[in-house]
């Protein structure tokens, strides 16, 4: 495990109680191409180059491994457990990353399979509004709050404006380089998914066993060079229902490590292990709440007068927050903005940023603010220390998004196959 460098980060990024995306150097939104730049030319926003010590790249193959919501602390907590993430810290390196802000699955998996920033892709989470529907929508699996499909209930709304950008994977196979991503059948032919990875080969699995399988076997028939993205839900899954500490947490775990040790480890071709590196990482780590210490805004004596300070749609209703209860963005009338921050104040555990500081601090990313995050960004935001804060009621145990670095620190793992 890289503690120096984890010392150095947590020095240079924290701020009291929260930690900045280091977006520059040791961020999860420059894993994608530094993966890429060992297969081809042309990737340039790469980690800083001793983000591998120690490790041989010198390989015809990549498997970048993405275990949703499994953060740098949890891999610190689990590695003493499983042989697997052991062997990393011997065969290969173990590093620290941060996570981009928010530090949500729509903000980050849009920036991995973009190679966009959230300020340039402007998919800032997991609630917002979306224009062609009139409304406020669940993104990735692009429904209603109420839970119906956009497509039953909003023809004219496509998946494409959910972000602005396009496939890493394209610009990869223009290079050269044969492309995978693999993603749970239930979503491997979304809209979503369709759109962030255009120019990939993609595979649907049903259970961790399949998944691993379906890795073994698109390395053995895939062209050389070739790159393999595996995205795994469902640790993030089971912390959204249970929080991180239970027996079904841990069983998940265990089973998908188990998994990819078997097929890729045991039953890989030798010669073919020798030339792949498997890379292991996350889009965001968890913080487990208290549901019932979880903070329902409209509970707030001051409610009423803080969505009168709120902008109005078409119809003349207030625009609600939007993005997910560890980032909250408000959607303010200009000359109401400090009214608003004042009433969030009083009541928050946390910290505020107008959109303006947000932007000069870099809190979204590098780069030139796309019209749809211009459109997107609420005009104040809203962190909370370490509780969800929403409009309406929370269910949710284990959240993400915030800047705590239980949330924000990722692992990157990267050893040669043969090493392992």
């Amino acid at each position: 495990m890289r503690t120096s460098l984890e010392s150095r980060l947590r020095q240079r990024l924290s701020e009291g109680e929260y930690l900045f995306p280091d977006y520059d150097g040791y961020c999860v939104a420059n894993v994608p191409e530094t993966a890429l730049s060992l297969l081809a030319d042309g990737f340039e926003r790469r980690l800083p180059d001793d983000a591998l010590e120690g490790v041989d790249t010198d390989v015809d193959n990549v498997v970048l491994f993405l275990l949703d919501g499994f953060g740098y602390e949890h891999w610190k907590r689990h590695c003493g457990v499983h042989p697997l993430l052991e062997r990393f810290s011997t065969a290969g390196t173990v590093a620290p990353l941060t996570s981009v802000y928010p530090s949500e699955t729509a903000a980050a998996l849009t920036t991995i399979n973009t190679g966009s920033s959230p300020v340039e892709h402007g998919l800032l989470g997991w609630f917002q509004y979306l224009e062609s529907a009139g409304e406020i929508v669940e993104t990735l699996p692009f429904r209603t709050l109420e839970g119906d499909p956009l497509a039953d209930v909003s023809p004219s709304s496509a998946a494409s404006e959910l972000f602005t950008g396009s496939s890493i994977y394209e610009r990869a196979e223009r290079a050269g380089i044969d492309t995978y991503t693999l993603q749970p059948a239930e979503f491997v032919d979304s809209g979503y998914t369709r759109a962030t990875t255009a120019g990939a080969t993609r595979v649907g699995y049903d259970s961790a066993t399949d998944l691993a399988l379906s890795i073994r076997r698109a390395l053995e028939e895939s062209a050389t060079p070739a790159s393999v993205y595996a995205y795994e839900p469902t640790i993030d899954t089971v912390s959204h229902a249970e929080g991180t500490g239970t027996e079904r947490y841990r069983q998940h775990l265990e089973a998908i490590l188990e998994r990819l040790h078997y097929e890729l480890v045991e039953r890989l071709d030798s010669d073919l292990a020798e030339r792949t590196l498997l890379v292991v990482t996350a889009d965001h780590g968890i913080v487990d709440t208290a549901p019932d210490e979880n903070v329902v805004m409209s509970d707030w004596e001051s409610w009423p007068a803080l969505r009168e300070t709120f902008r109005r749609d078409e119809g003349g209703e207030p625009r609600l927050p939007t993005g997910s209860p560890r980032n909250v963005h408000f959607h303010v009338r200009p000359d109401r903005l400090q009214e608003a921050r004042r009433i969030v104040d009083s009541n928050l555990d946390g910290q505020t940023f107008t959109r303006e500081e947000a932007l000069e601090r870099g809190l979204f990313g590098p780069g030139e603010p796309s019209a749809l995050f211009d459109r997107r960004c609420g005009d104040l935001l809203a962190v909370h220390r370490n509780r969800g804060l929403w409009w309406s009621e929370m269910d949710s145990i284990g959240m993400h998004g915030g800047l705590t670095d239980g949330e924000m620190l990722v692992p990157l793992a990267a050893a040669r196959l043969d090493a392992l």
